[in-house]
């Protein structure tokens, strides 16, 4: 009996080192939080939902490469440029918006009423796939600024005669793993205080995307992008009026773009 002491320690001492091995090995999901998950169905497209939600990543960092519904016959990731997937910095906070990259549900079954929840599975290329459920809110009108190269379905907000007429430049550069996406404008003034309340033109703030992936609004001429999957990655900042508009003079969007490549 006194020799099977020895043997048991062994087996749990086996099981703790398997332990171990598969805790490095297997992906921490618990970094990546799905939070705000709503759904609304888009006017004047029968059976079609535009679902927009925000992935809190507390960890390093991954990429969105697909999403799937059960209710729905088809779903892709809308206004996304990023072929891979969509890049998500490590310890950022981004989202799927409106005016950004989202997921389009196709062939929606079932009435499209408000409260209804629609599960909604998302798949990363580290974290795996991460089940949420989107709230059904009222129906979206679907905007114009596609029609001038912008992401999503936004509105835009076209410069009038005798109007400052923003004009923008960016340069991204790198600062350890992270990177700093330093924002040029002229004509044009940040303003914080002003956000969500009536258009003043030539003010307004920011919005940063990466491969259409909304990152952040920003009130500086520099942000910060934290550390990114490998690849090529483009960055897109556009300038927004205080009811979050993008700015358009003519037909140009005031929008400016910039590489960042990760070995």
């Amino acid at each position: 009996m006194k020799a099977a002491k020895p043997v048991v320690l062994v087996g749990l001492l086996a099981m703790a080192a398997l332990l171990a091995v598969l805790f490095v090995l297997l992906p921490d999901r618990n970094t990546l939080l799905i939070t705000g998950a709503t759904a609304a169905p888009l006017l004047g497209k029968p059976a079609t939902v535009g679902v927009f939600l925000t992935i809190e990543n507390s960890g390093g960092p991954d990429r969105l490469t697909a999403a799937r519904s059960i209710v729905a016959q088809r779903a892709r990731l809308e206004s996304s440029i990023a072929d891979a997937g969509l890049p998500i910095p490590a310890d950022s906070s981004a989202s799927l918006a409106p005016d950004g990259a989202f997921i389009l549900l196709d062939g929606v079954g079932g009435d499209l009423k408000e409260g209804r929840m629609i599960p909604i599975t998302l798949r990363f290329e580290t974290a795996g796939e991460l089940r949420t459920q989107a709230r059904l809110v009222m129906p979206r009108t679907t905007g114009i600024a596609g029609a001038y190269g912008l992401f999503g379905i936004g509105d835009i907000c076209t410069v009038e005669e005798g109007e400052p007429a923003p004009r923008l430049a960016l340069e991204v550069r790198p600062d350890g793993a992270d990177w700093i996406v330093a924002v040029k404008a002229e004509d044009f003034t940040f303003s914080q205080d002003m956000l969500d309340g009536p258009h003043v033109p030539g003010t307004g703030h920011g919005h940063l995307y990466l491969g259409g992936l909304k990152l952040q609004r920003f009130f500086e001429p520099e942000v910060r992008i934290g550390a990114l999957p490998p690849g090529t990655h483009e960055v897109r900042v556009t300038l927004n009026t205080n009811d979050h508009r993008a700015y358009v003079v003519g037909d140009d969007p005031v929008t400016a773009t910039a590489l960042i490549t990760v070995p």
